[in-house]
């Protein structure tokens, strides 16, 4: 019994000492921000712990084209890629994101006559994103060459001029940056 009082006079002394308003406690504890880039261009917009509901949205009836193919949404996947798209370390420089010239304003489009990108300005308008999903086109891009949206969304990041991972002119390849993003904490 004596060591019973012994232990709970301890624990007593403990949870009092752990109470203490003393603010100069070294081991209290501090909320760091594991994704800071996240929270600069999100904040109260994006919860990464509880992502919105992507993957089940209701499509209306007359939508009878889905675009995605057999690349099922994701709630976790659909959340990192609306993140990547207002990434600016997706180019070269750290200074061009998708939203760049697809701004959301915009029906994800660009007003300009040409879209700027990291090496100069482009040679066409960055087209609409909108409805891209359900879109009708069979072909991507004013000049159609591409056939899915799987296949659009690396095409300006791999352009020399627009974003800059081309694996010419003396950029690194789609490699470098998968590295570079590896890299980077969140």
């Amino acid at each position: 019994m004596k060591n019973f009082y012994l232990f709970f006079s301890f624990g007593v002394i403990l949870i009092i000492s752990s109470c203490s308003n003393n603010k100069d406690d070294s081991s209290e504890y501090i909320a760091t921000d594991t994704y800071p880039n996240v929270t600069a261009n999100f904040a109260g917009k994006i919860d990464l712990n509880n992502p919105s509901n992507y993957a089940n949205q209701t499509i209306p009836v007359y939508i009878t084209k889905d675009n995605t193919n057999t690349n099922s949404i994701t709630d976790k996947g659909a959340t990192l890629g609306r993140v990547l798209f207002y990434d600016k370390n997706l180019s070269s420089n750290n200074t061009i994101s998708c939203s760049s010239c697809h701004i959301q304003a915009n029906a994800f489009g660009d007003i300009a006559v040409a879209s700027d990108g990291i090496n100069g300005t482009s040679t066409r308008h960055s087209m609409r994103l909108v409805n891209s999903r359900f879109s009708n086109e069979s072909k991507l891009f004013w000049d159609e060459r591409v056939a899915s949206l799987e296949l659009q969304t690396t095409q300006p990041i791999q352009n020399h001029i627009e974003m800059g991972f081309s694996g010419s002119n003396g950029d690194g390849s789609i490699s470098v940056l998968i590295a570079k993003l590896q890299n980077i904490s969140y």
